[in-house]
C-alpha cells in the first residue's frame, strides 16, 4: 500500500459549490457580465481559476489575472465557508492517520486558503502537509505542487498516490509519476477522468476506503525500513535537520546526546519517545539508532565521528567534515575499515535543482570559467564587533567564513568540473584572525573558477557559468531554484519547484546509501577534494587551526 497519500481539496474533501461560484459570479461582474444561474459556473472548481476565467469567457491574462483579484474580494471574507465537507470524510482521515499513512493536501488553492478550510472543519491535525498554490501565483498548476509535495517528504512519484475529482488532479499526477485516484462523488466525469488517465476509480467515500486499505497484497512493497537516527547537538541546525526530515521515508529520531541531560530533553521535547544520553561513550553504545547526525562544531567532527563508527555506528555530518583533509582522509579509512557509511552533509549538490542545473549545463557549450558566489552578511558579525567573538568566528573550532560558507562554493566547483589544477587563494582577515571573506582561482585545463565567499558583506550579483555558446546565471547556489540562461539569440528562464527546507535531500541520499551501500565513493571523493582545497587557500592566507598541529 502506498504510504503517502495526496488529496486534492475542493471536490474531494468538501463541496465548495457555493463559495467558489458565488465569488466567480461576483468577480465576472465586476466586469459587466451577469450569471444568473451559479450552476453555469460549476466548470471553475478544479481547475486554476486565470486559466478558467480565460478558458470560459475570453479573458487576456492581465485581464484574469484582475478577476482573480476580484474574487478574492468575495471569498477571502466570506466564500470560504460558504462550504461543506464531505459525510464520511473526517471518518476516513482518522482511520488513515491512525494506520500510520502520511497525508497531504495537494491543491491548486492557494496554501493559505486551503490552511483555514481544514482548521474550519477540524481536520487539519490529520494532515502533515498542505501544498497548495501561492497568492502571487506562483506553483498554480497542479504537477507544480503535486512535485513540490514529493520533495518536501523527499520521495519518488511511485511512493505516492494522488486523489482527486478532475482532469488536472489526474494529469499532474502522470506529469509527477504518481499513481492516480478519480472520485466520482466530486465535479469530474467518468469521461473526464479516464480520458485524463486516471488509474482507479471509485463512487463515493466509503468505496474509496475500501480501495485504500485493500491494496496491500496488489502492489509492489516499498522499503519501509526505517533508519534511526542519534542527534549529536541540539542547536538550530539541529532543530532545522529534524524539520527538514521528520516525514521523509526512512527517517527516524531516536536518540539525543547532548553534554547535559536538560538540553537533550528540551530539544527532544513532542519528538517522540526518545533515548537521551549526556554521556558520548554511553551514547556511542546505545542500540536505541542505527546512525548519527553530527551537528557539533567543526572542531568536534573528527574525534566524535570515528567514536560513532568504531560503535557500528553510520554517520551524516555537517560540512565541513572536518577541520582538514588528514583528518578527513581518516575518517573515510575507519568508516570503510568498519564497514559503516560516512557522508558529509553538502546540502547544496543533492537538490533537485542543482542536478538539473547540471543538465543545463550542456547547452552552454565548453564551459571557459565559472564564478560562484555565497556572500552573507552574518548577523554575528555585528556581535564580532562588539567584540563578541561568537563559534562562527572562532579559529579555535576551527570555524570561519571559508569553513562555514566558503565549502559550499568550493564544493559546488568540485561536483561540476572536478578537482582543480592548481589554487591561488586570498582572503581578509579578522583581527582574531579568522577569515571574514576570500576569493579562491581554481585552475582548470581549459577554464578558470573563482569561489567568492564572505560573512561580513553582501552580494548583488548572481553565480555565473559561461560557456562558448550561452551563459548560466544562478540567483542561490547553494539552494538552485532559478537559472537564467543568455545565448546569442535565445534568453531562457527555468523555476524549480523543490522544498524550502532543503536539507531533506542529502539526508534522503545518505539513507540510500546506508540501505544500499552504494553511492558513497563519489561523496567520499568530492569531501576529500574539497577538504584540500580549503587545506591550501587557509596555507596562503596564513589560517591556523589547532586541529592542523595534531595532524603534522
Amino acid at each position: 500500500m502506498k504510504r503517502y497519500i495526496f488529496f486534492d481539496l475542493d471536490g474531494t474533501l468538501t463541496d465548495p459549490m457555493l463559495g467558489i461560484t458565488s465569488s466567480v459570479q461576483y468577480a465576472l461582474a465586476k466586469f459587466g457580465i451577469s450569471v444568473r444561474y451559479l450552476k453555469e459556473l460549476i466548470p471553475f472548481i478544479g481547475p486554476p481559476l486565470a486559466q478558467s476565467f480565460q478558458q470560459f469567457y475570453g479573458f487576456s491574462e492581465e485581464q484574469a489575472k484582475e478577476a482573480v483579484e476580484y474574487y478574492r474580494e468575495y471569498f477571502s471574507p466570506k466564500g470560504i465557508f460558504e462550504n461543506e465537507i464531505y459525510p464520511d470524510i473526517p471518518q476516513l482521515l482518522r482511520a488513515l492517520y491512525d494506520a500510520g499513512f502520511e497525508l497531504a493536501v495537494t491543491t491548486s488553492k492557494p496554501r493559505v486558503y486551503a490552511e483555514r478550510i481544514l482548521k474550519h472543519f477540524g481536520i487539519d491535525e490529520y494532515f502533515t502537509l498542505v501544498a497548495g498554490s501561492e497568492l502571487d501565483g506562483t506553483r498554480v498548476k497542479k504537477d507544480e505542487v503535486i512535485r513540490y509535495a514529493l520533495d518536501a517528504y523527499g520521495i519518488e512519484g511511485k511512493k505516492a498516490l494522488m486523489i482527486g475529482d478532475r482532469m488536472h488532479d489526474m494529469e499532474g499526477a502522470a506529469v509527477c509519476g504518481v499513481e492516480s485516484v478519480g472520485v466520482l462523488y466530486g465535479y469530474g466525469s467518468r469521461e473526464e477522468l479516464t480520458a485524463a488517465g486516471a488509474v482507479h476509480l471509485v463512487e463515493s467515500v466509503k468505496e474509496l476506503r475500501e480501495f485504500l486499505f485493500s491494496q496491500d497484497a496488489e502492489k509492489e512493497e516499498e522499503d519501509t525500513t526505517m533508519v534511526r537516527f542519534g542527534f549529536i547537538g541540539t542547536g538550530k541546525i539541529a532543530e532545522n535537520f529534524y524539520q527538514a526530515n521528520r516525514f521523509i521515508n526512512g527517517f527516524e529520531l531516536t536518540a539525543v546526546y547532548s553534554r547535559t541531560m536538560e538540553k537533550a530533553k528540551k530539544f527532544g521535547f513532542r519528538k517522540g519517545n526518545l533515548a537521551y544520553f549526556d554521556n558520548l561513550e554511553e551514547f556511542a553504545g546505545s542500540d536505541a539508532f542505527d546512525a548519527v547526525y553530527l551537528a557539533s562544531p567543526n572542531c568536534c567532527h573528527h574525534d566524535q565521528a570515528i567514536a560513532m563508527m568504531r560503535a557500528g555506528k553510520h554517520v551524516i555530518c555537517e560540512k565541513p567534515l572536518a577541520s582538514n583533509y588528514e583528518e578527513a582522509k581518516e575518517m573515510f579509512a575507519v568508516a570503510e575499515e568498519e564497514g559503516v557509511i560516512l557522508m558529509e552533509g553538502m546540502r547544496s549538490i543533492y537538490t533537485p535543482g542543482f542536478q538539473k542545473m547540471t543538465e543545463y549545463m550542456e547547452t552552454l557549450g565548453t564551459i571557459r570559467r565559472a564564478t560562484i558566489q555565497y556572500c552573507q552578511y552574518s548577523s554575528r558579525y555585528d556581535n564580532f564587533k562588539r567584540g563578541i567573538i561568537e563559534n562562527a568566528f572562532n579559529p579555535e573550532l576551527s570555524n570561519g567564513a571559508l569553513m562555514d560558507i566558503g565549502v559550499y562554493t568550493v564544493a559546488c566547483m568540485i561536483r561540476l568540473f572536478g578537482a582543480p589544477k592548481s589554487i591561488k587563494a586570498s582572503g581578509v582577515r579578522l583581527s582574531n584572525g579568522v577569515d571574514g571573506e576570500g576569493t579562491i582561482l581554481m585552475e582548470y585545463d581549459n577554464m578558470i573558477g573563482e569561489a567568492i565567499y564572505s560573512k561580513i558583506t553582501n552580494a548583488a550579483m548572481p553565480s555565473q557559468i559561461l560557456g562558448e555558446d550561452g551563459v548560466m546565471l544562478v540567483t542561490e547556489m547553494e539552494n538552485v531554484k532559478d537559472l537564467h540562461i543568455k545565448r546569442r539569440t535565445v534568453d531562457q528562464t527555468i523555476h524549480f519547484e523543490q522544498s524550502d527546507n532543503i536539507l531533506n535531500y542529502e539526508t534522503a541520499a545518505f539513507i540510500k546509501m546506508v540501505k544500499t551501500g552504494t553511492g558513497w565513493e563519489t561523496a567520499r571523493d568530492i569531501t576529500l577534494e574539497t577538504m584540500k582545497v580549503l587545506d591550501e587557500a587557509r596555507r596562503q592566507m596564513g589560517i591556523v587551526f589547532p586541529a592542523d598541529q595534531k595532524t603534522e
